[in-house]
């Protein structure tokens, strides 16, 4: 099962082969949350493109018009599509063509250098065009850890190696923003009433190439012989194929990290509560994001841009939250998000004379697979690491939880 997931990438920043041949067409994260300046309204709003640096952005940072996207909504549980918005792309001139939110709509893509261009068509406002990657993660505190594993005293960090990083500050994405009244996704009589399933899948020249809702599913606990197959497949088989290899791995995982603590018996996994690997490998699978709107929408229910979904996501897997909890120490984006629409963070722009800013580097202390552009940005892998990072690494922890 450990040598499965050694070559595990991304929170799904190029998570399978076909994710790393078509990165155009490469979900990185999906969020859905009530707007900050509308609580009646949902932002749906999904990234993809990966790692594109600031000197980049002319040439990364255009969507791609053989690639296609669709967002998939199941209004009564049966994980069939009630709704599907289809987004294609053209050239000359660039937009979306966005089906399914009432008209067809054509929405201008905001292209490199340009001032943010937003569609409005009755409630709907649309949004496509580079953005600042919000996703955060100390990427190289997690590098560091596993390679040379010591007790950690800031995040992942001992003390003598500095405050959290966030290793993707600096980094932009493509990203498609939509925002529309909750009653419009939901069908209920209000804002607060009614609960969705959603997804958001992505093709390029008809074929499928990924899929995303849940952070750092397929990037961890789904084996790597498997990955490219989960992305291809719908959530409606997911209970039936992979229910029970994602209790597995979670069962080995608690396994490995449990007696370090005392056992689990007095663990608390965080928003869900303690959960045995089976009742969270309910919760998981099918790999859908859940918005119950009659309570708070923020991660697991939904995702806001701020929710720090690493500390959250380790807090499940190994049953581990709050005062016990293994965090990153990075808890903020690098950029300040938006209180109005479209929300993400302006893009990175080069500047004449600046140091030049690299994606990460995917240096893994020999235990992960780099293949060429595929990387680790997954806080998941941190539970890799613990598995993988030895005795010296397990006792590191076991120091940590003593404090």
């Amino acid at each position: 099962m450990f040598a499965s997931l050694a070559t595990v990438s991304g929170a799904d920043h190029r998570d399978s082969p076909i994710n790393i041949a078509n990165a155009a067409a490469d979900i990185n994260d999906v969020y859905a949350f009530r707007s900050p300046a509308n609580n009646n309204n949902l932002v749906v709003a999904f990234t993809v493109n990966p790692l594109i640096v600031p000197s980049d952005n002319a040439t990364r940072g255009r969507f791609d018009p053989t690639s296609a996207f669709q967002v998939h909504v199941d209004r009564n549980g049966d994980l069939a599509d009630d709704a599907t918005v289809n987004i294609r792309i053209t050239s000359n001139p660039d937009q979306l063509i966005i089906e399914g939110l009432g008209e067809p709509l054509a929405a201008p893509i905001t292209m490199p250098g340009q001032a943010p261009v937003i569609t409005s068509a009755g409630p709907v406002r649309v949004f496509a065009g580079l953005r600042d990657d919000p996703f955060f993660f100390d990427l190289s505190a997690f590098q560091a850890f596993v390679a040379n594993p010591q007790a950690p005293a800031r995040g992942l960090r001992p003390a003598s190696a500095g405050a959290p990083v966030d290793n993707l500050a600096g980094l932009n994405v493509l990203a498609v923003v939509m925002e529309v009244p909750v009653t419009a996704v939901t069908g209920a009589a209000n804002a607060n009433t009614g609960t969705i399933k959603a997804w958001v899948s992505s093709t390029r020249n008809g074929m499928r190439i990924d899929r995303m809702a849940i952070p750092a599913i397929n990037s961890v606990l789904i084996p790597s012989a498997q990955k490219d197959a989960f992305n291809a497949a719908d959530p409606i088989g997911d209970a039936a194929t992979y229910r029970s290899v994602v209790a597995t791995t979670i069962t080995t995982l608690r396994n490995a990290v449990d007696p370090l603590f005392g056992g689990p018996t007095t663990q608390d996994g965080g928003p869900l509560g303690g959960t045995t690997p089976q009742q969270l490998a309910a919760a998981l699978i099918p790999d859908v994001v859940t918005i119950d709107f009659s309570k708070a929408v923020q991660f697991p229910n939904g995702r806001r841009l701020q929710d720090d979904v690493i500390d959250v996501d380790l807090g499940l897997v190994l049953n581990r939250g709050a005062a016990n909890g293994i965090s990153d120490g990075v808890s903020a984006n690098d950029k300040a998000f938006g209180t109005s629409f479209p929300y993400l963070a302006d893009p990175h722009t080069a500047t004449t004379g600046s140091t030049a800013i690299r994606p990460p580097s995917t240096g893994d202390g020999g235990l992960l697979s780099d293949s060429g552009a595929m990387w680790t940005t997954s806080a998941a892998l941190l539970v890799v690491a613990i598995v993988f990072g030895s005795a010296s690494g397990l006792a590191a922890l076991k120091a940590r939880g003593r404090r």
